[in-house]
């Protein structure tokens, strides 16, 4: 289903032609948030996130994005609780704002601060996981329509290994960047 899905999506993203190329900067982003974190931060679903972003050969910018969910906020003593999920994305500009979306009205993020170390994402409706329809199973918003921001750090690509891999990105996608720490969201 994921194959056939993203041969869709690309068929789609080659139509639209150079206008995809741009988008976030190529690279691994990673985040494991501290329990402490967590603990003020009852809201949030997120545990930890990688996110590879690369170009195809057709020059598209591409996202792989696989999130650790929480058993806390709007997934606490769901199903999801606990789970790992992914999800494919389309990067784009957009209004000169950068950014990724999933297909189906699945949602996406901007890019609101890269210092080139760590970029901060902002969604207010962002859906990962497959499920049987279009879209995905878990929000990443904290809060239906209410923006919520993450702060990734640049890491080297072994770093993002389950990420890129999920859909099969070959090594010639590969980035090696800085890699941060810190406990921010």
């Amino acid at each position: 289903m994921k194959s056939v899905f993203k041969n869709v999506l690309l068929s789609g993203a080659l139509m639209a032609g150079p206008a995809l190329a741009e988008g976030p900067p190529e690279g691994c982003y990673v985040r494991d948030y501290s329990d402490a974190h967590l603990a003020g931060q009852t809201a949030q679903v997120v545990d930890w996130m990688q996110l590879w972003i690369y170009s195809d050969e057709n020059q598209n910018k591409l996202a792989n994005m696989l999130v650790g969910f929480t058993n806390q906020g709007h997934v606490a003593g769901t199903q999801h609780a606990g789970q790992v999920m992914d999800q494919f994305l389309l990067c784009f500009d957009s209004g000169g704002r950068k950014g990724c979306t999933v297909e189906c009205d699945g949602g996406n993020f901007f890019v609101t601060r890269d210092s080139g170390d760590a970029m901060t994402i902002e969604t207010r409706y962002l859906m990962v996981g497959e499920t049987d329809s279009c879209g995905g199973a878990v929000d990443l918003a904290e809060v239906p329509g209410k923006a919520v921001k993450y702060k990734l750090f640049r890491a080297d690509a072994q770093r993002c290994e389950a990420a890129r891999t999920v859909y099969g990105v070959s090594d010639a996608a590969i980035f090696d960047g800085q890699s941060g720490d810190g406990d921010s969201k």
